[in-house]
């Protein structure tokens, strides 16, 4: 019997039953119940067992594990195998272009795909060749026999030959104690596996298949039977949800589930494209503690025990580059004890890059006995990157080496399921590691004497993982299952969400094969070769929509992203017309900037018994620290508080904006001191630099070099300094003064490092600071200090006021980039100064000051708020970006959307 009809009317209900009835019945050894997919088979055997049924292991079987019982004399091959083979005979053939993209991953996945379109409508590339047009199908009809004769001279057979087998072998021996089968969970099948369904049905007393209604095609079975629409279908409440992003759309799928008062397992989430959306699911899953279960079948090499082996294996062919060396080291699968230690060799190794090679890393592991142990552990390994010997040897090796490369530490005390799933999952790819090794071996393309690389080898047990799926080992009931569109079909739940319902992810854009496009799919068609055409695909993605669509029995939540994230604009799906009277919004209050979701707010204050040690971290300040908490509190705490210090910085980025201050400051500073050759004191200042910053000389950093020795020689003639002040005045040059500005209870001490100062004999004091920057941005830079927005110089004067005894007069700056610039400001406006009253100069030392006392209380009150003036500087600058979570609006979302978040 054939039962036919819409998602949601009751077919696999139908058929659980008759299951139900045969195993109470005591007839449980007679019925089989055929499924696509082994989680599908998890899923429905455990349906029975809330039943109360204990149905044996034999009874509910995928069609792929049922073929394999029944043929165990026939050899096929794996997916990676195979993938492999193709690529030796892409190597060998006669197409020049084939040959020249046989390394191609992508290539040989697209083929093999195609190769199986072929045998799943029963044709082979001989049946093909009177349809081929053209030198790139005629080479891809080559390449297809080519590869036919080679699995049939390695003895083996593809799945449709295998599933042919069976179905002949069913014919004649029966199926021993079975009489009742029951198939669910298709929506096509291929030609042979039509012939194992008319095979079955013959030597069977009861078969029964279920599929969807509106399939272009069905099998031939017969009686069919029409099953109407559940009736219960229009009492579900349907709502469509706009949000901004994905990360929005996942964050509100999560605020429903929990807001909603039902048992978490009356929950799912059904996904079409898990690529871009199983990792923000499980991000903000874990985050707000939701239980959830993925159903999706993900590749081993996905996890991160699988890629961190490999990553080794790569690292020793490279020999030891030391950046890829250090984040395999660092990674917490490492054998190495303590992080701090490997935190500490991890900076070291990085502030004196570059360098490359196990010597250097030896070289640099000396001062830590643990970086030192493991690094003998696995110096035999040193010269790998040359060897050459057979698969089996280096499968030998690499299981040693997993031993030595890799320590899986289980969790003490697990504080939740969480942590205990982590770690079965650990265990479960550490095994699919050392599977994927003894597999390797088998690869053809190491057959006979063959002796390949270490990458060879490694490139083989990649393949291995990418083609091996991880076991589900998450039995939990009350979780949020996250399902795929093809494991949905057999799910109803209270509350369905179907998440990521724009155009291009759902329905899935249909690229035209490269191949095969629709017009020569039409013109195979002509042959007996029915291959699906874009607009057959677009048909089956509808009919994925209506299993998406109608999981819920009481609540169906449809959501789709404006934007992907980035900024791209998505439109909504085509799929949801016409299916609710209006289109919801999540509360905006949920919602930070870009569509990112507000995680939990922190406290923007330290606890109270927490202030002593940040005034023991913060007996004394400085302008820049001023700074840096007017620009933002939690920079000031991170940086100053907590005396953070990011990684070290690429030796492409040593030489920034900070190092060349630095050196420019110091070469005027000895100028200013000693006289001389202001262009040698440069050099000299620059050779040092280098030597600090651990770099060797090459085109940009004399390139540099040159350009700063020009603009300080300019500088240097040109006298800007001298010609701003009286003659008489005297000066003085890189002195720190102490400010103590005043605070509820004490006073402080702010120190002001001052590049010059000059007073006359009536001590009017003008300060001068050298930046090296445009004329344009010194100009912006006063008028900040002017509008009271920037207080260093003024800071300068006021610290000069009071522990110098001198009479703030004005302040000057001197830009050095590209040309000699001048902006400054004085008292009365004297030597082509721009003029400033005595009452404006008191005004601007009082908001100086004032500012200053209230920096230095609250940083002292334990104000650690993520609160940023200028957002430019936390996107550009910032060290601290990647922890405070703040995010900003994407420029092409409206500015209404809210500033950030954090």
């Amino acid at each position: 019997m054939l039962l036919i009809g819409p998602p949601g009317s009751g077919k696999t209900e139908r058929i659980l039953s008759e299951v139900e009835r045969a195993v109470r019945a005591g007839r449980a050894d007679e019925v089989l119940l055929l499924v696509p997919t082994a989680s599908m088979r998890a899923h429905l055997i455990s349906t029975l067992a809330r039943r109360g049924l204990m149905v044996p292991v034999a009874a509910v079987t995928t069609l792929p594990e049922f073929v394999r019982e029944q043929s165990p004399g026939l050899k096929q091959s794996a997916p990676a195998w195979e993938g492999r083979l193709l690529g030796q005979v892409l190597a060998g053939s006669g197409s020049r272009w084939l040959r020249s993209l046989a390394g191609s991953s992508r290539l040989r996945a697209r083929m093999a795909a195609l190769m199986r379109e072929f045998w799943a409508v029963g044709a082979d590339s001989f049946q093909l060749e009177p349809g081929v047009r053209g030198p790139q199908q005629r080479a891809f009809m080559e390449a297809f026999r080519e590869f036919e004769i080679a699995l049939a001279d390695e003895g083996r057979v593809h799945p449709n030959q295998r599933i042919a087998a069976v179905a002949s072998s069913i014919r004649e021996n029966g199926l021993e104690a079975v009489r009742s089968v029951f198939v669910d969970g298709f929506d096509q099948f291929t030609r042979q596996q039509e012939e194992l369904l008319a095979a079955i049905e013959e030597q069977s007393e009861e078969f029964v298949v279920a599929m969807p209604e509106g399939l272009p095609s069905y099998p031939s079975i017969s009686p069919q039977e029409m099953l109407p629409p559940s009736p219960g279908r229009s009492s579900v409440r349907t709502t469509v949800l706009e949000a901004p992003s994905p990360r929005a759309e996942v964050l509100e799928i999560a605020r429903r589930i929990l807001a909603s008062g039902r048992a978490i397992r009356e929950h799912a989430v059904i996904v079409r494209s898990p690529e871009l959306y199983n990792a923000l699911i499980r991000e903000v899953f874990e985050s707000l503690e939701i239980p959830h279960r993925f159903w999706h079948r993900e590749p081993a090499f996905d996890h991160a025990v699988c890629r961190h082996f490999l990553r080794w294996l790569r690292v020793i062919h490279r020999k030891f580059p030391a950046e890829e060396s250090l984040e395999a080291i660092s990674s917490p699968l490492s054998p190495v004890a303590g992080p701090d230690q490997v935190d500490a060799f991890d900076f070291a190794v990085r502030e004196i890059l570059p360098g490359s090679g196990f010597a250097f890393l030896e070289g640099a592991a000396g001062p830590f006995p643990e970086i030192q142990r493991f690094l003998g552990r696995i110096r035999h390994c040193r010269q790998w990157h040359r060897r050459r010997v057979g698969a089996k040897r280096w499968a030998i090796d690499c299981l040693d080496m997993q031993e030595r490369l890799q320590l899986l530490k289980p969790p003490l005390e697990p504080g939740s399921f969480q942590d205990a799933q982590q770690w079965r999952d650990a265990r479960a790819a550490s095994l699919s590691v050392r599977t994927a090794i003894e597999e390797a071996v088998s690869m053809p393309d190491f057959k006979g004497r063959k002796r390949p690389s270490l990458l060879a080898f490694a490139d083989a047990v990649e393949d291995v993982l990418r083609s091996a799926g991880k076991r589900l080992l998450d039995q939990r009931s009350d979780v949020v299952n996250i399902l795929p569109v093809g494991e949905a079909r057999q799910w109803s739940v209270p509350v369905a969400f179907a998440c990521g319902l724009a155009e291009g992810w759902f329905p899935r854009a249909q690229p035209q094969d490269p191949f095969f496009g629709d017009d020569g799919r039409q013109r195979l068609r002509a042959h007996g070769i029915a291959l699906r055409t874009t607009a057959q695909l677009a048909e089956q993605e509808l009919l994925r929509f209506k299993v998406a669509s109608t999981r819920g029995t009481q609540e169906q939540v449809l959501t789709y992203p404006r934007s992907d994230g980035t900024g791209t604009e998505l439109s909504r799906s085509a799929f949801l017309e016409g299916l609710s009277d209006g289109v919801e919004a999540p509360p905006p209050a949920r919602l930070g900037s870009s569509g990112q979701a507000a995680l939990p707010e922190g406290s923007s204050q330290l606890h109270a018994n927490l202030l002593d040690d940040v005034a023991a971290r913060n007996q004394s300040f400085n302008v820049s620290g001023i700074r840096d908490y007017r620009q933002c509190p939690y920079l000031y705490f991170s940086g100053q508080t907590l005396d953070l210090s990011g990684r070290p910085l690429e030796p492409a980025d040593r030489l920034n904006a900070q190092a060349v201050g630095r050196l420019v400051h110091s070469a005027i500073d000895r100028w200013n001191r000693d006289q001389g050759s202001i262009g040698d004191l440069l050099d000299q200042a620059f050779r040092s630099a280098l030597r600090e910053l651990h770099l060797a000389p090459d085109f940009r950093s004399e390139r540099l070099r040159l350009a700063l020795r020009a603009d300080l020689e300019r500088f240097a003639g040109a006298q800007v300094a001298s010609m701003a002040v009286p003659p008489s005045s005297l000066a003085r040059f890189e002195e720190t003064v102490e400010l103590r500005v005043a605070r509820p209870g004490s006073g402080q001490l702010v120190r002001c490092r001052i590049d010059r100062y000059d007073f006359d004999a009536e001590r009017r004091c003008l300060v001068t600071d050298y930046k090296y920057s445009r004329s344009a941005a010194i100009r912006r830079l006063l008028k900040r200090h002017l509008a009271g927005e920037e207080l260093q110089l003024v800071l300068y004067l006021a610290a000069l006021e009071q522990n110098r005894g001198l009479e703030p007069a004005g302040m000057l700056l001197i830009g050095l980039r590209g040309e000699t610039s001048v902006a400054g400001a004085s008292v009365g406006g004297a030597r082509g100064l721009k003029s400033l009253s005595e009452e404006r100069m008191h005004e601007l030392l009082a908001i100086a000051t004032q500012e200053a006392g209230e920096t230095v209380g609250e940083v002292l009150g334990g104000t650690i708020a993520v609160q940023p003036r200028d957002t430019g500087y936390c996107e550009r600058l910032c060290r601290f970006k990647s922890v405070c979570r703040v995010a900003w609006p994407s420029r092409s979302l409206p500015a209404s959307e809210g500033r950030g978040s954090r």
